[in-house]
Protein backbone atom coordinates (compact mmCIF):
# COMPACT_ATOMS: atom_id res chain seq x y z
CA UNK A 1 0.00 0.00 0.00
CA UNK A 2 1.28 3.52 -0.80
CA UNK A 3 2.10 5.62 2.37
CA UNK A 4 1.77 9.38 2.71
CA UNK A 5 5.14 10.70 3.94
CA UNK A 6 3.87 14.09 5.06
CA UNK A 7 5.00 17.51 3.77
CA UNK A 8 8.48 17.15 2.33
CA UNK A 9 8.21 13.34 2.11
CA UNK A 10 9.54 12.59 5.64
CA UNK A 11 8.66 9.28 7.30
CA UNK A 12 9.72 5.69 7.35
CA UNK A 13 8.52 2.64 5.45
CA UNK A 14 6.14 1.49 8.20
CA UNK A 15 4.54 4.73 9.45
CA UNK A 16 1.56 6.14 7.50
CA UNK A 17 1.77 9.91 7.89
CA UNK A 18 -1.78 10.44 6.53
CA UNK A 19 -3.51 9.76 9.89
CA UNK A 20 -0.83 11.74 11.82
CA UNK A 21 -1.30 14.73 9.51
CA UNK A 22 -5.07 14.63 9.84
CA UNK A 23 -4.82 14.35 13.65
CA UNK A 24 -2.47 17.35 13.72
CA UNK A 25 -4.95 19.37 11.64
CA UNK A 26 -7.74 18.44 14.10
CA UNK A 27 -5.53 19.60 17.02
CA UNK A 28 -4.77 22.85 15.19
CA UNK A 29 -8.51 23.39 14.71
CA UNK A 30 -9.16 22.78 18.44
CA UNK A 31 -6.38 25.28 19.35
CA UNK A 32 -7.96 27.82 16.98
CA UNK A 33 -11.30 27.28 18.71
CA UNK A 34 -9.71 27.94 22.14
CA UNK A 35 -7.99 31.08 20.85
CA UNK A 36 -11.26 32.29 19.35
CA UNK A 37 -13.02 31.71 22.68
CA UNK A 38 -10.35 33.83 24.40
CA UNK A 39 -10.79 36.54 21.78
CA UNK A 40 -14.52 36.53 22.47
CA UNK A 41 -13.92 36.94 26.21
CA UNK A 42 -11.51 39.83 25.55
CA UNK A 43 -14.01 41.48 23.23
CA UNK A 44 -16.69 41.15 25.91
CA UNK A 45 -14.38 42.89 28.42
CA UNK A 46 -13.77 45.69 25.92
CA UNK A 47 -17.51 46.07 25.53
CA UNK A 48 -17.92 46.44 29.32
CA UNK A 49 -15.10 49.04 29.42
CA UNK A 50 -16.74 50.97 26.57
CA UNK A 51 -20.04 50.98 28.47
CA UNK A 52 -18.26 52.39 31.55
CA UNK A 53 -16.58 55.09 29.43
CA UNK A 54 -19.91 56.02 27.97
CA UNK A 55 -21.37 56.45 31.49
CA UNK A 56 -18.38 58.59 32.52
CA UNK A 57 -18.81 60.71 29.42
CA UNK A 58 -22.47 61.27 30.27
CA UNK A 59 -21.46 62.33 33.77
CA UNK A 60 -18.95 64.80 32.26
CA UNK A 61 -21.70 66.21 30.06
CA UNK A 62 -23.87 66.78 33.13
CA UNK A 63 -20.97 68.42 34.97
CA UNK A 64 -20.24 70.62 32.00
CA UNK A 65 -23.86 71.72 31.85
CA UNK A 66 -23.80 72.51 35.56
CA UNK A 67 -20.61 74.49 35.07
CA UNK A 68 -22.20 76.44 32.26
CA UNK A 69 -25.18 77.27 34.49
CA UNK A 70 -22.85 78.36 37.31
CA UNK A 71 -20.87 80.47 34.90
CA UNK A 72 -24.02 82.14 33.65
CA UNK A 73 -25.07 82.85 37.20
CA UNK A 74 -21.63 84.25 37.90
CA UNK A 75 -21.89 86.49 34.84
CA UNK A 76 -25.23 87.82 36.01
CA UNK A 77 -24.03 88.33 39.56
CA UNK A 78 -20.76 90.04 38.73
CA UNK A 79 -20.75 92.62 35.96
CA UNK A 80 -17.13 93.47 36.62
CA UNK A 81 -16.06 89.95 35.77
CA UNK A 82 -18.37 89.92 32.73
CA UNK A 83 -15.69 89.35 30.16
CA UNK A 84 -13.95 86.71 32.22
CA UNK A 85 -17.21 84.94 32.96
CA UNK A 86 -18.20 85.11 29.27
CA UNK A 87 -14.90 83.51 28.27
CA UNK A 88 -15.36 80.94 30.97
CA UNK A 89 -18.87 80.27 29.72
CA UNK A 90 -17.57 79.86 26.15
CA UNK A 91 -14.86 77.52 27.33
CA UNK A 92 -17.39 75.59 29.36
CA UNK A 93 -19.67 75.38 26.32
CA UNK A 94 -16.76 74.11 24.24
CA UNK A 95 -15.98 71.60 26.97
CA UNK A 96 -19.59 70.53 26.95
CA UNK A 97 -19.47 70.09 23.17
CA UNK A 98 -16.25 68.12 23.40
CA UNK A 99 -17.71 66.03 26.21
CA UNK A 100 -20.81 65.35 24.08
CA UNK A 101 -18.58 64.33 21.13
CA UNK A 102 -16.58 62.09 23.47
CA UNK A 103 -19.80 60.57 24.74
CA UNK A 104 -20.91 59.92 21.17
CA UNK A 105 -17.54 58.35 20.36
CA UNK A 106 -17.74 56.24 23.49
CA UNK A 107 -21.23 55.09 22.51
CA UNK A 108 -19.94 54.21 19.02
CA UNK A 109 -17.00 52.36 20.59
CA UNK A 110 -19.41 50.47 22.81
CA UNK A 111 -21.48 49.52 19.74
CA UNK A 112 -18.32 48.44 17.91
CA UNK A 113 -17.24 46.41 20.95
CA UNK A 114 -20.65 44.75 21.04
CA UNK A 115 -20.31 43.94 17.33
CA UNK A 116 -16.81 42.55 17.99
CA UNK A 117 -18.23 40.37 20.74
CA UNK A 118 -20.89 39.08 18.33
CA UNK A 119 -18.24 38.47 15.63
CA UNK A 120 -16.05 36.67 18.18
CA UNK A 121 -19.00 34.50 19.20
CA UNK A 122 -19.65 33.72 15.54
CA UNK A 123 -15.94 32.93 15.08
CA UNK A 124 -16.12 30.61 18.09
CA UNK A 125 -19.06 28.81 16.47
CA UNK A 126 -17.16 28.64 13.17
CA UNK A 127 -14.10 27.22 14.96
CA UNK A 128 -16.29 24.59 16.62
CA UNK A 129 -17.72 23.77 13.20
CA UNK A 130 -14.16 23.63 11.81
CA UNK A 131 -13.22 21.21 14.58
CA UNK A 132 -16.18 19.01 13.64
CA UNK A 133 -15.24 19.27 9.98
CA UNK A 134 -11.65 18.37 10.87
CA UNK A 135 -12.87 15.27 12.68
CA UNK A 136 -14.99 14.40 9.67
CA UNK A 137 -11.98 15.02 7.45
CA UNK A 138 -9.95 12.63 9.58
CA UNK A 139 -12.62 9.96 9.09
CA UNK A 140 -12.77 10.75 5.38
CA UNK A 141 -8.97 10.62 5.21
CA UNK A 142 -9.00 7.14 6.74
CA UNK A 143 -11.56 6.11 4.13
CA UNK A 144 -9.45 7.81 1.47
CA UNK A 145 -6.42 5.78 2.57
CA UNK A 146 -8.42 2.58 2.03
CA UNK A 147 -9.80 3.92 -1.21
CA UNK A 148 -6.27 4.96 -2.25
CA UNK A 149 -5.09 1.39 -1.66
CA UNK A 150 -7.92 0.08 -3.83
CA UNK A 151 -7.25 2.74 -6.43
CA UNK A 152 -3.55 1.87 -6.40
CA UNK A 153 -4.45 -1.75 -7.17
CA UNK A 154 -6.86 -0.57 -9.85
CA UNK A 155 -4.18 1.78 -11.17
CA UNK A 156 -1.74 -1.13 -11.41
CA UNK A 157 -4.36 -3.13 -13.30
CA UNK A 158 -5.13 -0.08 -15.44
CA UNK A 159 -1.42 0.33 -16.16
CA UNK A 160 -1.27 -3.26 -17.43
CA UNK A 161 -4.41 -2.65 -19.44
CA UNK A 162 -2.96 0.63 -20.72
CA UNK A 163 0.20 -1.20 -21.84
CA UNK A 164 -1.95 -3.73 -23.68
CA UNK A 165 -4.06 -0.96 -25.18
CA UNK A 166 -0.91 0.92 -26.19
CA UNK A 167 0.30 -2.19 -28.01
CA UNK A 168 -3.11 -2.57 -29.62
CA UNK A 169 -3.09 1.14 -30.51
CA UNK A 170 0.33 0.72 -32.15
CA UNK A 171 -1.00 -2.26 -34.12
CA UNK A 172 -4.12 -0.27 -35.03
CA UNK A 173 -1.97 2.67 -36.10
CA UNK A 174 0.07 0.36 -38.33
CA UNK A 175 -3.13 -1.15 -39.72
CA UNK A 176 -4.55 2.34 -40.21
CA UNK A 177 -1.40 3.41 -42.07
CA UNK A 178 -1.65 0.31 -44.27
CA UNK A 179 -5.35 1.00 -44.80
CA UNK A 180 -4.57 4.62 -45.67
CA UNK A 181 -2.00 3.44 -48.22
CA UNK A 182 -4.49 0.93 -49.61
CA UNK A 183 -7.16 3.65 -49.69
CA UNK A 184 -4.79 5.98 -51.55
CA UNK A 185 -4.04 3.20 -54.04
CA UNK A 186 -7.76 2.52 -54.37
CA UNK A 187 -8.42 6.21 -54.88
CA UNK A 188 -5.79 6.29 -57.64
CA UNK A 189 -7.26 3.15 -59.20
CA UNK A 190 -10.74 4.65 -58.90
CA UNK A 191 -9.55 7.84 -60.58
CA UNK A 192 -8.02 5.77 -63.38
CA UNK A 193 -11.20 3.71 -63.61
CA UNK A 194 -13.25 6.90 -63.73
CA UNK A 195 -11.09 8.19 -66.58
CA UNK A 196 -11.39 4.82 -68.33
CA UNK A 197 -15.12 4.80 -67.68
CA UNK A 198 -15.41 8.30 -69.13
CA UNK A 199 -13.51 7.16 -72.23
CA UNK A 200 -15.63 4.01 -72.41
CA UNK A 201 -18.79 6.09 -72.04
CA UNK A 202 -17.66 8.32 -74.90
CA UNK A 203 -16.79 5.23 -76.97
CA UNK A 204 -20.12 3.66 -76.03
CA UNK A 205 -21.94 6.82 -77.13
CA UNK A 206 -20.08 6.72 -80.46
CA UNK A 207 -20.81 3.02 -80.86
CA UNK A 208 -24.46 3.60 -79.97
CA UNK A 209 -24.64 6.28 -82.66
CA UNK A 210 -22.93 3.94 -85.12
CA UNK A 211 -25.29 1.13 -84.10
CA UNK A 212 -28.30 3.40 -84.64
CA UNK A 213 -26.94 4.36 -88.06
CA UNK A 214 -26.29 0.68 -88.84
CA UNK A 215 -29.83 -0.19 -87.72
CA UNK A 216 -31.22 2.52 -90.00
CA UNK A 217 -29.05 1.29 -92.87
CA UNK A 218 -30.10 -2.29 -92.16
CA UNK A 219 -33.77 -1.29 -92.20
CA UNK A 220 -33.25 0.57 -95.47
CA UNK A 221 -31.33 -2.42 -96.92
CA UNK A 222 -34.08 -4.78 -95.79
CA UNK A 223 -36.70 -2.58 -97.48
CA UNK A 224 -34.57 -2.39 -100.62
CA UNK A 225 -33.90 -6.14 -100.53
CA UNK A 226 -37.63 -6.80 -100.29
CA UNK A 227 -38.05 -4.94 -103.59
CA UNK A 228 -35.24 -6.80 -105.39
CA UNK A 229 -35.71 -9.85 -107.65
CA UNK A 230 -34.21 -12.98 -106.06
CA UNK A 231 -31.35 -14.72 -107.86
CA UNK A 232 -33.58 -17.75 -108.27
CA UNK A 233 -36.01 -15.63 -110.27
CA UNK A 234 -39.42 -14.17 -109.65
CA UNK A 235 -42.24 -12.05 -111.00
CA UNK A 236 -41.58 -8.51 -112.17
CA UNK A 237 -44.44 -6.04 -111.71
CA UNK A 238 -43.06 -3.16 -113.75
CA UNK A 239 -41.42 -2.42 -117.09
CA UNK A 240 -37.82 -3.55 -117.53
CA UNK A 241 -35.37 -1.39 -119.45
CA UNK A 242 -31.70 -1.91 -120.11
CA UNK A 243 -28.87 -0.23 -121.95
CA UNK A 244 -27.13 -3.57 -122.45
CA UNK A 245 -28.13 -7.11 -123.48
CA UNK A 246 -29.87 -10.08 -121.87
CA UNK A 247 -27.78 -13.23 -122.19
CA UNK A 248 -25.96 -11.64 -125.12
CA UNK A 249 -29.17 -10.74 -126.95
CA UNK A 250 -30.18 -7.19 -127.89
CA UNK A 251 -33.78 -7.38 -126.86
CA UNK A 252 -34.76 -4.12 -128.51
CA UNK A 253 -33.36 -5.16 -131.91
CA UNK A 254 -34.76 -8.67 -131.68
CA UNK A 255 -38.09 -7.26 -130.70
CA UNK A 256 -38.22 -5.14 -133.81
CA UNK A 257 -37.62 -8.27 -135.89
CA UNK A 258 -40.26 -10.20 -134.02
CA UNK A 259 -42.77 -7.45 -134.63
CA UNK A 260 -42.48 -8.19 -138.38
CA UNK A 261 -43.46 -11.88 -138.03
CA UNK A 262 -47.08 -12.75 -138.57
CA UNK A 263 -49.04 -14.35 -135.82
CA UNK A 264 -48.83 -18.16 -135.67
CA UNK A 265 -45.92 -18.15 -138.18
CA UNK A 266 -43.56 -21.14 -138.10
CA UNK A 267 -39.85 -21.27 -138.74
CA UNK A 268 -39.66 -22.65 -142.28
CA UNK A 269 -36.34 -23.32 -144.00
CA UNK A 270 -36.65 -23.23 -147.80
CA UNK A 271 -34.70 -26.18 -149.24
CA UNK A 272 -32.17 -25.62 -151.96
CA UNK A 273 -33.88 -28.24 -154.22
CA UNK A 274 -37.50 -29.37 -154.28
CA UNK A 275 -38.81 -32.75 -155.36
CA UNK A 276 -41.19 -32.42 -158.31
CA UNK A 277 -43.86 -33.99 -156.21
CA UNK A 278 -43.85 -30.94 -153.98
CA UNK A 279 -45.76 -29.05 -156.64
CA UNK A 280 -49.07 -30.69 -157.09
CA UNK A 281 -49.85 -31.52 -160.78
CA UNK A 282 -46.46 -30.45 -162.00
CA UNK A 283 -45.41 -33.90 -163.01
CA UNK A 284 -48.61 -34.48 -164.97
CA UNK A 285 -48.31 -31.17 -166.75
CA UNK A 286 -44.80 -31.93 -167.63
CA UNK A 287 -45.69 -35.34 -168.93
CA UNK A 288 -48.36 -33.91 -171.23
CA UNK A 289 -46.03 -31.50 -172.84
CA UNK A 290 -42.99 -33.63 -173.00
CA UNK A 291 -41.34 -34.32 -176.46
CA UNK A 292 -38.71 -36.79 -177.22
CA UNK A 293 -35.60 -36.07 -179.35
CA UNK A 294 -32.44 -37.95 -179.98
CA UNK A 295 -29.29 -35.89 -179.91
CA UNK A 296 -25.98 -37.56 -180.47
CA UNK A 297 -27.55 -40.92 -179.84
CA UNK A 298 -28.91 -39.59 -176.40
CA UNK A 299 -32.47 -39.67 -175.48
CA UNK A 300 -33.23 -36.23 -174.02
CA UNK A 301 -36.53 -34.95 -172.91
CA UNK A 302 -36.76 -31.32 -173.73
CA UNK A 303 -39.49 -29.32 -172.21
CA UNK A 304 -39.06 -25.58 -172.41
CA UNK A 305 -41.85 -24.87 -169.97
CA UNK A 306 -40.84 -27.53 -167.52
CA UNK A 307 -37.25 -26.38 -167.77
CA UNK A 308 -38.26 -22.87 -166.87
CA UNK A 309 -40.30 -23.99 -163.90
CA UNK A 310 -37.53 -26.25 -162.65
CA UNK A 311 -35.02 -23.43 -162.96
CA UNK A 312 -37.28 -21.10 -161.04
CA UNK A 313 -37.72 -23.62 -158.29
CA UNK A 314 -34.00 -24.19 -158.17
CA UNK A 315 -33.40 -20.49 -157.79
CA UNK A 316 -35.81 -20.26 -154.96
CA UNK A 317 -38.53 -18.54 -156.93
Amino acid sequence: MSLYRGVGGSGDSTTDASITEVTQQAQNAADSATAASGSAATASGHATTATTKASEAATSVTSAANSATASANSATASSTSKDTSANSATASANSATAAATSATNSANSATASANSATTASNAQSAVATSATNAANSATAAASSVSTATTKASEASTSAGTATTKASEATTSATNSANSATASANSATASSNSASGASGSASTATTKASEAATSATNAANSAAAAANKLPLAGGAMTGAITTNSTFDGRDVATDGTKLDGIAANATNYSHPTNHAISVITGLQTALDAKATTATVNNLSTVYDPIGASVAMAIALGG
